[in-house]
C-alpha cells in the first residue's frame, strides 16, 4: 500500500480543497482520509510506504473529451508518452482523419494501439463529410453498427454535416439512428447554428458541441441542454467563450478540449489549457471541466474516492499548475515512461501505408487559367483566412489588382492534388495575406486528406509536392530549390516516431519561422480545404463557398 499523507485534495465532487491523506494499493484507491484517522487504517497493514506531501495539492488526472490524436502527427502509441506527461490519462477520440484515408482499419488501430492511455472512440459519422470533395474511404451506417459495441466505442462522432441533418439525409439520419438504438452519444459539430434550425439539430439527437464562435452562440446552446466542449488547440482558440461564466450559475456542461493539437504544442498540452482558463474560472472550476464535467457525461467515474482508478496529478500549487509528480494507474510517472519507452512492438497495417497514389508533377501544373494564361478581367474570389480560427472570409478582388498582389506575395495561390484515387483532379484558388516567402505542402488537410500546398513559385511547388509523394506524406518546405520535409508515413499524416519527428519538426519550423504571420502555418493550412466549415474554402474539386462548388471567377 502507498499512503500520500498531507495533501490538499481536490475534491472534484463538491469543487472544494480538503486537507487530508489519501492510499491506494496496485491501481485502485484504497481509502480517502478525511478525518485524520491514518493510523487506524494502516495499523494492521504490512509493506506500506508512505510519502509526507506536505501540504501539496492531489487532482485526479485528466481527460481530454474531444481530440484528433492524427493532428499531432503521431499514432497513438507515441502520442501518449506526451499526453501523460501532462497529466491526461484519458482521451476521447474521433478518428475521421485515419478514417477519410484508410476506413474501419484506421479506426482499429487507432482504438488499439496505445499501451497505458486510455483511449475511447466517437465513430466518424462523416466519411466522407461531403461530396465536394475526394477521400480514400467511406464509414457506412452497416460500418457504424458493426463497430459501436466494442469495448472503449462510446457513440457516434462529430456530425458536421449538420445541414443534412436538418434537411434530413436518409444515410446520415440511418447512422444516428444507430446511436440512438445501443444507447449511445452523439456528438455534435454545427458552427454559427441558431434558432429553428439548431433546435431541429438537437431534436435529431445532438449532445454536445464544440464549435461555438461567440458567447451568445455557446449560451443559447447550453440552454438548449448541449454539453459545451471549449477548445483551445493549436489551430482554433476558443478560450475566451468562457467568459459566458459570469453569466450564469451552474457549469456542468462545460468542458475544456483540445480539438487538434501540433506536436509542437504537446510539451504541457493540457495543462498549457488550464493555465489559460484561469483568466476566467478559478483553478478548481478548471479542474472539473476536464474531469468531472467529461467524466459525466462520457459516463466515466473520475474523481478521488474509494475503489476509483489511482491516477493522480500532485501539484505544487493550483496557480501555475505547477506539477511534483504524476500517478497513473497506481504507478508514478518515470516508471510508466520507462515501460512505454522499452516496449517496440508496433505494428502498422499494411493499409495505413503508401497511401499517396498521384503522378509526378510540373511547374506547369500549378498555372491558374484565367491568372497565369488565358487572362481574364473581372471580378476573382479570394479566401481570407482568420488567425485561431477555422472560419474563413471571402474577398473579392479585380483580376488585374490580383495580379500585382500575387508579384508582392500578398496574395498566394493555393492547390489541392487528389491523392487517393489519381484521379488527376487539381483544385486551383488564392489566399490572402498567409505566406509572404516560399512554399508549403502537407498531406495532412482536413478532412480527406488531399494534398495542399501554397506559394507562388510553380516550380518550388512541383518540387514540394513530389517530394512529398517519395516519403510517402508529410509536411514539406521549399524556397528557391532547397527543401526541408517531415516525413508522415503512416497514412501521409502520422509517424511512430516521437523523439525523431519532435527534432525534426523544430527544424521545419525554424525553417519558415518569418514566412507567416500565422503561428503554425501548416496547421492553419490543413484546415483551408475543410468545406463543411464557413465561408470560402479549397478542394480538389475547387474553390467551395457555404457547401457548393463556385468558380474562382465570378460571372456577371
Amino acid at each position: 500500500m502507498i499512503v500520500l499523507k498531507n495533501v490538499n485534495i481536490v475534491d472534484v465532487y463538491t469543487g472544494e480543497i480538503i486537507n487530508g491523506n489519501v492510499a491506494y494499493e496496485k491501481d485502485k484507491i484504497y481509502f480517502v482520509d478525511l478525518n485524520n484517522e491514518i493510523d487506524k487504517i494502516i495499523e494492521n497493514k504490512k509493506n506500506v510506504k508512505i510519502y509526507d506531501l506536505k501540504g501539496k495539492y492531489l487532482s485526479p488526472t485528466f481527460i481530454d473529451g474531444h481530440i484528433h490524436i492524427e493532428s499531432s502527427h503521431l499514432i497513438p502509441s507515441e502520442f501518449e508518452k506526451f499526453a501523460l506527461k501532462s497529466g491526461v490519462t484519458k482521451v476521447v477520440i474521433d478518428p475521421h482523419e485515419i478514417a477519410n484515408i484508410s476506413g474501419k482499419e484506421g479506426i482499429l488501430f487507432m482504438l488499439n494501439d496505445a499501451k497505458i492511455l486510455d483511449v475511447y472512440v466517437m465513430l466518424p459519422s462523416c466519411v466522407p463529410a461531403t461530396d465536394l470533395e475526394t477521400n480514400g474511404s467511406k464509414i457506412t451506417e452497416k460500418d457504424i453498427e458493426e463497430l459501436i459495441n466494442l469495448d472503449n466505442v462510446l457513440g457516434l462522432g462529430e456530425v458536421m454535416n449538420y445541414v443534412g441533418v436538418i434537411n434530413e439525409d436518409e444515410e446520415l439520419l440511418k447512422k444516428i439512428e444507430v446511436a440512438k438504438k445501443y444507447k449511445k452519444l452523439i456528438d455534435g459539430h454545427c458552427p454559427k447554428l441558431r434558432g429553428l434550425d439548431l433546435n431541429k439539430y438537437i431534436f435529431y439527437g445532438i449532445m454536445s458541441d464544440h464549435e461555438c464562435v461567440d458567447e451568445d452562440e455557446a449560451l443559447e446552446k447550453l440552454r438548449l441542454g448541449i454539453k459545451l466542449m471549449i477548445r483551445e488547440g493549436t489551430a482554433s482558440k476558443n478560450i475566451y467563450l468562457l467568459n459566458i461564466c459570469k453569466k450564469i450559475k451552474d457549469l456542468r456542461n462545460i468542458m475544456l478540449v483540445s480539438d487538434d493539437v501540433c506536436l509542437k504544442d504537446l510539451d504541457g498540452y493540457m495543462l498549457n489549457i488550464l493555465r489559460k482558463s484561469t483568466k476566467y474560472v478559478s483553478p478548481i472550476e478548471a479542474i472539473q471541466m476536464v474531469t468531472i464535467n467529461p467524466s459525466n457525461y462520457f459516463g466515466f467515474d473520475v474523481g478521488i474516492k474509494p475503489g476509483n482508478e489511482a491516477s493522480f496529478i500532485i501539484f505544487d500549487d493550483l496557480e501555475n499548475f505547477k506539477v511534483y509528480d504524476i500517478v497513473i494507474k497506481g504507478k508514478f510517472l518515470e516508471d510508466v515512461l520507462k515501460e512505454l519507452n522499452e516496449n517496440k512492438d508496433k505494428k502498422i497495417p499494411k493499409k495505413l501505408l503508401n497511401t499517396l497514389r498521384y503522378s509526378k508533377k510540373n511547374k506547369d501544373d500549378f498555372l491558374i487559367e484565367g491568372i497565369d494564361y488565358n487572362e481574364k478581367s473581372g471580378l476573382v474570389r479570394v479566401i481570407k483566412p482568420l488567425k485561431d480560427s477555422l472560419i474563413t472570409k471571402e474577398l473579392i478582388f479585380d483580376s488585374e489588382k490580383v495580379k500585382l498582389l500575387l508579384k508582392e506575395n500578398v496574395i498566394n495561390k493555393i492547390f489541392v492534388i487528389e491523392r487517393h484515387k489519381n484521379t488527376g483532379n487539381i483544385g486551383k484558388g488564392l489566399i490572402y495575406n498567409f505566406l509572404n516567402e516560399g512554399v508549403i505542402a502537407s498531406s495532412y488537410s482536413h478532412d480527406s486528406h488531399n494534398v495542399v500546398a501554397i506559394g507562388n513559385n510553380e516550380k518550388d511547388l512541383a518540387l514540394a509536392v513530389n517530394k512529398l509523394k517519395e516519403i510517402g506524406g508529410g509536411l514539406v518546405c521549399a524556397k528557391n530549390g532547397e527543401i526541408e520535409y517531415l516525413p508522415l508515413p503512416i497514412g501521409g499524416i502520422m509517424s511512430d516516431n516521437g523523439k525523431y519527428l519532435f527534432e525534426k519538426i523544430n527544424n521545419l519550423y525554424k525553417k519558415i519561422e518569418n514566412w507567416s504571420s500565422f503561428e503554425n502555418p501548416f496547421l492553419s493550412m490543413s484546415f483551408f480545404t475543410l468545406p463543411v466549415i464557413p465561408e470560402l474554402k479549397i478542394t480538389d474539386k475547387g474553390l467551395v463557398k457555404n457547401m457548393k462548388l463556385v468558380d474562382i471567377f465570378i460571372e456577371k
